[in-house]
């Protein structure tokens, strides 16, 4: 490698280099790779589109220059600092703020306003070093895994990407966070009793504690106004038993399901498969799920105060303090 590659090479991280190093030198398929780094295949194939774009992007910016920053550019220390810790020691948000060595930079709004100021000095400069900086940061910032610049900056992502981040918050909340009490108020409201053969809708309500099998299939009637109401507590609603039983299985064993890559892979397309039969998918599934929202449906975020016993004659003064008060008085 000339210099302008190692330059490039080292601005990668271990998982872009490790992923280049089994493509190019050791001719792994892209399952081998991924298996060998232990990353789901959509996961290892992204690593490897941005390894290869980054290698190319960085070779290229420096065969025509030997930094990022030109010595006279018309940017402010911080912001050179900021951009430098993300593209080349390929820091964090937070982590490239703390390396500008400026407090205030910590600060979201004054991050922001500083980006947005010094990208527009690159922006309005007619040096072709200044131009060629500012095309290098918006690259690698559509590129990269995480956005290094304000919303209104960010140019189209490269990746088209499934997060499976919601459904994973939305199931570890049913499994570990759902109070008991609110099983016992679910129950005692909207279980349906009725005939076998009559219509009816069903809910699985999950907890390993209270179920033998770690979820409750529960019976509620068909009724739009029933469905609205489980929708504001985000749990699904099912037309039949199976579905919902099928959901309650897989949300229930979702730790043992998905423990390794493989299994993860199965685990997710079958998620969502069933989820999608729910009467109120588009109702629960739209909403972005986060544990403060969650909180806020079951009140979980209220604490309860416990009853103190009544007051009675007995508790109130107590038989032996009569035998004080006579001793006294003889």
């Amino acid at each position: 490698m000339n210099e302008a590659q190692q330059k490039a090479w080292s601005c990668l991280i271990d998982k872009e280099q490790q992923s280049l190093f089994l493509q190019l030198s050791e001719s792994k398929s892209s399952w081998e790779a991924g298996e060998i780094l232990k990353l789901s295949h959509y996961k290892y194939l992204e690593i490897r589109e941005r390894s290869e774009k980054f290698f190319r992007l960085f070779s290229d910016f420096f065969e025509k220059h030997t930094s990022i920053f030109r010595p006279d550019c018309p940017c402010e220390r911080n912001f050179q600092d900021y951009m430098e810790g993300c593209l080349e020691k390929r820091l964090k948000r937070k982590e490239a703020s703390l390396f500008t060595g400026d407090s205030a930079q910590l600060l979201p709004k004054v991050n922001s306003k500083n980006i947005e100021r010094n990208m527009k000095r690159l922006k309005e400069s007619e040096d072709e070093w200044d131009i060629d900086t500012l095309r290098l940061i918006l690259e690698f910032d559509r590129w990269n895994n995480f956005r290094i610049l304000p919303r209104m900056l960010q140019q189209p992502s490269a990746f088209k990407r499934r997060s499976n981040k919601k459904d994973k918050i939305y199931i570890k909340y049913l499994l570990n966070r759902v109070p008991d009490w609110m099983h016992t108020k679910l129950r005692e409201r909207f279980r349906y009793k009725v005939k076998p053969g009559k219509k009816k809708y069903w809910v699985a309500l999950i907890s390993e504690d209270l179920y033998t099998d770690g979820y409750l299939l529960l019976p509620v009637r068909p009724l739009d106004e029933v469905v609205d109401e489980f929708s504001r507590f985000y749990m699904y609603v099912f037309k039949t038993k199976d579905d919902a039983d099928t959901f309650g299985f897989m949300v229930s064993k979702f730790m043992i399901k998905t423990e390794s890559v493989k299994l993860g892979q199965k685990f997710w397309p079958e998620y969502r498969c069933c989820v999608e039969k729910a009467v109120n998918y588009n109702q629960v599934n739209n909403i972005e799920f986060n544990i403060k929202k969650l909180d806020m449906a079951y009140n979980t975020h209220i604490k309860r105060k416990h009853k103190k016993p009544k007051s009675t004659a007995e508790n109130r003064a107590k038989t032996s303090d009569f035998y004080k008060i006579n001793r006294e008085i003889r």
